[in-house]
């Protein structure tokens, strides 16, 4: 099982599959918004393309440099989710400000941040360990900064990601158990402060619960998302053919396109969408496991729980195990700054894998013979 090789090929089958769905599941909303049906995906197939180039740089660029400059990337990412603040800057949709617009793309910085605090991370607990005040401290101040700046947006879901991924490597760094403890009994706390904050978190808890005593209002998308799933059976309706898609289901190509998925390929559809992310994540963790040092051990640790930990949620939601909150689908859900940091982090997980390129055998072999032959000539004209 050649882990890297899994990791590209699962990355490109996931994102071609993307562009497939993003189709399907926009094509009637794109066509009556825009006048193009295919609006979305090409915005998605820009992303793809840069995503490509993004996953090579990602596999070549020497991991050296990222653990040097761990600062400075960290740094590029809390001023990507400051600026947002700032008006005139940040670009507000659904009562939330979390894009950037360059003109050519809308950038999410917080899907650059969360993967910039995993690189600063591994580089910080390689050098000082979370046994150690120093090696403890500075991750938990840098990742709830991380998390605040995410949280005012606002974007609990991908605080939770954010947060999710800085324990896991707390974990994996080495934290002692006390201290694990305290973090769950803190995390415990904090959940509900924040969910009682904010009143649409406290409707979302409440459709959670019941959607259908609101079914009209909080409770309508995650009931609509159920219809979709539900439709689709084992094998579904067949792509393309989806009905929730005119309209019915809301952000349809984005963070509930998963139901799309269960709607026309059905049962099937989905478990095999998720078994190729098994092997995504599989092989990240089999890198992470058996990588060549501690610092690479602790960034392939950190880029597979980001995928895992946004993956399961997305699912977690759009099937009602959690309460709603918008989180993209990686890999697949339209985005084209998603998809691009995602491809980079493949490619930077396909490059810390420490197995051996495999040489090619024919001119292996012939050079040897060559080789071979004029040392022997050589040792016979010695003779």
């Amino acid at each position: 099982m050649h882990s890297r090789r899994n990791v590209i090929v699962s990355t490109i089958v996931l994102s071609l599959f993307g562009l497939v769905m993003i189709y399907s599941a926009s094509s009637y909303s794109a066509e009556l918004k825009t006048g193009d049906a295919f609006f979305y995906v090409k915005k998605q197939l820009f992303g793809f393309i840069a995503g490509m180039v993004m996953m090579v740089l990602g596999y070549k660029i020497k991991r050296e440099w990222l653990k040097k400059l761990r600062w400075v990337i960290y740094g590029v990412s809390m001023v990507l989710l400051l600026i947002l603040f700032i008006p005139g800057v940040g670009q507000e949709s659904y009562g939330a400000t979390r894009w950037l617009n360059l003109g050519f793309i809308t950038l999410q910085s917080s899907e650059i941040a969360k993967f910039g605090l995993v690189i600063f991370l591994a580089g910080h607990l390689d050098e000082h360990p979370p046994t150690t005040v120093k090696g403890l401290v500075v991750p938990v101040i840098c990742g709830l900064a991380m998390c605040l700046s995410v949280m005012l947006e606002p974007n609990m879901s991908i605080t939770m990601v954010i947060g999710a991924s800085l324990m896991v490597m707390l974990f994996i760094g080495g934290i002692k158990k006390k201290h694990i403890w305290v973090a769950v009994a803190l995390i415990c706390i904090a959940i509900p402060v924040l969910i009682i904050l904010e009143p649409y978190r406290v409707k979302r808890l409440v459709a959670f619960v019941d959607p259908w005593a609101n079914p009209k209002g909080e409770g309508y998308q995650l009931i609509q998302s159920y219809y979709a799933l539900g439709s689709g059976g084992l094998f579904g309706v067949g792509l393309f053919n989806s009905r929730q898609k005119y309209l019915y289901l809301p952000f349809a190509e984005s963070d509930f396109i998963f139901s799309v998925i269960g709607e026309e390929l059905g049962l099937v559809g989905c478990l095999l969408v998720l078994a190729v992310f098994a092997v995504l994540i599989l092989s990240g963790i089999k890198i992470s496991v058996k990588a060549e040092d501690n610092y690479s051990r602790l960034l392939a640790a950190g880029i597979t729980s980001v995928i895992a930990i946004q993956t399961l949620l997305n699912v977690a939601v759009v099937s009602g195990l959690v309460p709603p909150t918008g989180v993209p689908l990686p890999y697949i859900s339209a985005g084209g700054s998603s998809l691009m940091v995602f491809t980079f982090s493949s490619g930077l997980l396909a490059g810390l894998s420490n197995e051996k390129r495999a040489e090619p055998k024919i001119k292996t072999k012939r050079k040897a013979g060559v080789k071979g032959k004029l040392k022997g000539a050589f040792a016979h004209t010695l003779s």
